[in-house]
């Protein structure tokens, strides 16, 4: 772990999880503040707000083009580069646990993974819950892919990619491209994705405290969060084993070939592992990257020893 991850850790736990709101008190608009989403920026931010909004959000110099559009009906932000091969694209999904983020929120991020894979990145402002409930940002996804075929990418050419719940979305969209016999999209890559929506793996109770943010001390109150965001929010009275909710769960058969990356004290480690073991009983070509000692998607934090080298295991992933 790198002088820089153990700073960042301690930092995250004393002025994000130590001072949460409990789950009873905690609502869906904390999270889109937290991630200093347009329209819910803190008024007020504390000194890890402000920690996160400069070293995340604010915007960072560089040569790569950002322009705004649409993916049928769905705004879009685009990273691209004119010397980039213009057949290759990444559809990503951002995190947010289905109730907060925008590509905005991920754009220093997507815009060094750009940089780095020299592949142009279609990012989708796909429908948020509690106003947009499962399954709407799935039919975003599916609509999203659909449209970059229409407009002539190739299905070989086509890289999906997403963190958290984004990570989620990867897998469910795929999964329901298949079921609709779709072409698919070639590769396939998630960084700390959350599969298990019932919140009953094992590292929610192993990983608890040594999780620098994502959770609670206690895991019973981590447990309560994640149920409250499914149950209340994303997904209200929907059976959690649905492998288009849970993806842990799904039957994975001639799936594109998947990179994950996470960390082993993520509360979301099981999420990962439960998910490549059960990708690997059917042959799948699917590779686990473990990380030491990080946060919850430290991709985005770019100024990580951690986050670079993550962004070239992607970028070496797709042009392998």
């Amino acid at each position: 772990m790198s002088i820089q991850a153990s700073i960042l850790n301690y930092f995250l736990k004393r002025y994000i999880k130590d001072v949460k709101k409990s789950p009873e008190e905690s609502s869906y608009l904390d999270t889109r503040k937290l991630m200093n989403q347009k329209g819910y920026e803190d008024k007020n931010p504390n000194l890890g707000s402000k920690f996160l909004a400069k070293t995340i959000f604010g915007e960072k110099k560089s040569s790569i083009n950002i322009s705004e559009s649409l993916l049928g009906e769905i705004r879009t932000l685009k990273f691209s580069e004119s010397k980039f091969d213009q057949g290759k694209c990444i559809l990503y999904f951002h995190g947010g646990a289905y109730i907060a983020g925008s590509p905005e929120t991920h754009q220093n991020f997507l815009t060094a993974l750009c940089e780095k894979s020299k592949t142009n990145i279609y990012a989708i402002d796909y429908a948020l819950a509690p106003e947009n409930k499962f399954p709407a940002a799935l039919n975003d996804a599916v609509s999203s892919y659909k449209a970059l075929l229409e407009i002539g990418y190739k299905s070989e050419n086509i890289y999906f990619g997403g963190d958290s719940a984004g990570g989620n979305l990867v897998l469910v969209s795929i999964l329901k491209l298949q079921e609709t016999n779709q072409k698919l999209p070639a590769k396939a890559f998630l960084l700390s994705p959350w599969t298990n929506l019932i919140g009953n793996g094992e590292s929610i109770k192993s990983n608890s405290e040594k999780d620098p943010y994502l959770s609670y001390d206690n895991f019973v109150s981590t447990s309560q969060s994640l149920k409250k965001t499914v149950e209340e929010w994303y997904a209200p009275n929907e059976d959690y084993h649905n492998p288009f909710i849970s993806p842990v769960f799904a039957n994975y058969e001639s799936f594109p070939e998947t990179l994950v990356q996470v960390s082993d004290i993520e509360i979301l480690l099981s999420d990962s592992v439960d998910l490549v073991k059960n990708m690997e009983t059917n042959d799948n070509k699917v590779m686990l990257s473990i990380y030491k000692n990080l946060p919850h998607v430290w991709q985005v934090f770019g100024f990580l020893p951690e986050s670079k080298k993550a962004i070239v295991e992607i970028s070496n992933f797709l042009n392998s």
